[in-house]
């Protein structure tokens, strides 16, 4: 999210936007932008006339809008107002105001090396869009801007065929990648990466086109510069537009814009704001903007969004994206603050125009407020739902109505950084940590709920007992000793499901002040499956469990089991298919596989190594259970 500062905050601007403040011809840092609207039919003389007796010059125009951007000294900027405002020629005068970055990233040095509780697959479960998918993943006519800082595109093949147009508001060029910043990046990700070869994140509407209108950089941002951008954005085609930028003060050319691109058949997103208040900020409270607040992945509010009855909805907060740089490369990992709770919204108002191109804004907006979920904080209408927004259009979920099916196992995380960083649990816990349900991910019927959450305290010999029931537990000094694992059950009208993680390594058994950076995920659609050893003694054998989904985007799926030497049972239980085909691929290359109706039983006999089982064959949900010598 980006806020905007206003008034004398901006003066000076700093150095980075001083800069781009002059390549727009907006001179030097003392000077000030201000807009000016004139009245109908103003002779060009008399206009030139009032600026000129201000001190101001031209910096550009706003066409569409009939707005003039004008630069006065600093010193003159209040008295320019002013005289703008007491003139009969001038409808209305306002600052330009500027717009700095806000972004909600950790300040963990091992953040965004391992899983974040704020990011990740769970946003895409919790609205429901893994299911939506089933209708529409979709459309390469329907195109979605970002007005954001530009894209960083190297080394991010995700993007490649995904982006349908670029404009530079900042030079009015169609290079929005040499001056582009991150923050852009991250939000272009969150509303349609495209999934190539399911390398990195998937975005929320994953066949959209993006459009990127690079409107400032990661340093700021002029309002008139936004409203330039949304003006092209509805000139050329957009059908939605997303906004990561707030701020406190409303501004006449903002309204005016999107009024515009309102009357342009345009669904436009912003987010609310990280100052956790219910403090109106803009253009999330302009009339026709969608403004979006941020959950959790329990679907509480984020602990930085702002809320309020002026906040339309709410969607989840922290998602799986582009990062132009992690540790020195590109990759995927999550990022925070409400600028990834607005591009959620814009990628599900995608989908929804995907399923029906003729449905209008107003009847795209009506869907998503009437079937949100409500929420347990103040917002107009309550957390979107993807695939309820889906149905009140006359669309249903293709696949046959099931219970909760586990696709991602539960795992015992670490607090690694306040509320806000944590990652899985690599070592013994410590007394004092604090331990977070990582509930893992769910397919299913529509509505599901998080019916119970269980930590067990578990003795040498795998005998479990519970100890709370809570999201989070502290660990304590009489744990000593003990084992945790979570066990997760999740609900719908069909039924409920309980999924149970592994057993941690006994509480104190080796200092662990923070969790062992790991690897940053990269979902799939329904995010990859994580093997989870069932519980029970320690043994030479062990068990494990992996679950998923195929479909057209996925239509095979792998997992790597490393095993002792001896006999492999591998059993593949599925729903909604008449067959799988189920392979195992030795290390060297040769494989074995079967195929037929649930469930497919594969016996090996393996040397100790690693192994590569392979689903294959359908469109359905699976459980795959590998039952082998230990390592």
């Amino acid at each position: 999210m980006l806020m905007v500062v206003v008034g004398a905050a901006i003066t000076p601007v700093v150095a980075t936007d001083a800069a781009t403040n002059a390549s727009r011809g907006g001179g030097s840092s003392s000077t000030i932008r201000i807009l000016i609207h004139y009245q109908p039919g103003k002779a060009p003389a008399a206009i030139a006339g009032l600026e000129a007796s201000v001190g101001a010059h031209l910096v550009k125009e706003i066409p569409a809008l009939q707005v003039r951007v004008l630069a006065v000294p600093d010193a003159a900027a209040e008295n320019a107002i002013a005289v703008m405002r007491r003139s009969d020629q001038v409808d209305y005068a306002e600052r330009d105001t500027v717009l700095q970055a806000q972004d909600n990233l950790p300040d963990d040095p091992s953040f965004p090396q391992a899983y974040s509780l704020g990011g990740g697959a769970w946003g895409w479960t919790m609205t429901h869009t893994t299911q939506a998918w089933d209708i529409t993943q979709g459309n390469a006519n329907v195109v979605v801007a970002i007005l954001d800082t530009g894209i960083k595109t190297a080394g991010l093949s995700d993007f490649t065929g995904q982006i349908s147009a670029t404009w530079n508001v900042l030079n009015a060029t169609s290079d929005a990648t040499t001056s582009a910043g991150n923050h852009g990046t991250y939000v272009a990700g969150i509303v349609g990466l495209a999934m190539a070869n399911n390398a990195g994140s998937a975005g929320f509407c994953p066949g959209c086109r993006l459009m990127i209108v690079q409107v400032g950089t990661d340093s700021g941002a002029f309002m008139s510069d936004i409203a330039s951008g949304l003006v092209w954005a509805a000139d050329h085609g957009a059908r939605v537009a997303n906004m990561s930028w707030a701020g406190t003060a409303d501004s006449s050319t903002m309204q005016s814009a999107t009024s515009y691109a309102h009357s342009k058949g345009v669904v436009m997103t912003a987010a609310a704001g990280n100052s956790n208040c219910d403090c109106v900020t803009y253009p999330a409270a302009d009339s026709y903007v969608l403004g979006v607040a941020g959950v959790d992945n329990a679907g509480n509010k984020a602990g930085d969004s702002n809320f309020g009855t002026w906040v339309s909805v709410a969607a989840p907060e922290g998602n799986m994206t582009a990062w132009a740089s992690i540790n020195g490369a590109p990759g995927y990992a999550p990022v925070g603050g409400t600028s990834s709770a607005a591009p959620v919204v814009a990628g599900i108002a995608g989908l929804l125009f995907s399923a029906n191109t003729a449905l209008t804004n107003t009847q795209v907006e009506q869907a998503l407020a009437s079937t949100a979920v409500p929420a347990s904080f103040s917002v107009r209408s309550g957390r979107v739902d993807a695939l309820a927004a889906l149905a009140s259009l006359g669309f249903a979920d293709p696949q046959a109505s099931s219970a909760p099916l586990n696709s991602v196992a539960p795992l015992v995380m670490v607090e690694t950084n306040g509320d806000w960083n944590y990652q899985p649990l690599a070592a013994a816990p410590q007394v004092g940590q604090v331990l977070l349900r990582g509930q893992g991910s769910w397919t299913g019927s529509a509505p599901m709920s998080l019916m119970n959450v269980q930590w067990q305290r578990c003795a040498p010999n795998a005998v479990c007992s519970v100890a709370a029931t809570a999201a989070k537990y502290t660990v304590q000094a009489t744990d000593s000793g003990f084992g945790f694992r979570i066990a997760v059950t999740v609900a719908n009208g069909i039924g409920s499901t309980t999924a149970i993680s592994a057993i941690s390594a006994p509480v104190g058994t080796a200092p662990s002040p923070t969790a062992s950076p790991s690897p940053s995920p990269s979902p799939s659609p329904i995010p990859s499956p994580t093997p989870s050893p069932s519980p029970g003694p320690l043994g030479t054998t062990q068990t494990l469990v992996f679950s998923g989904a195929l479909n057209p985007a996925n239509p095979s799926r792998t997992f790597t089991v490393t095993v002792g030497a001896g006999l492999a049972d591998a059993r593949l239980s599925f729903s909604k298919c008449s067959s799988l085909t189920l392979a195992v691929v030795s290390p060297g290359g040769s494989s074995v596989s079967t195929i037929g109706p649930s469930v497919v039983v594969l016996d090996s006999s393996l040397a100790a190594g690693s192994y590569t089982y392979q689903i294959s064959g359908g469109r359905c949900s699976f459980t795959l259970t590998v039952t082998a010598p230990a390592p």
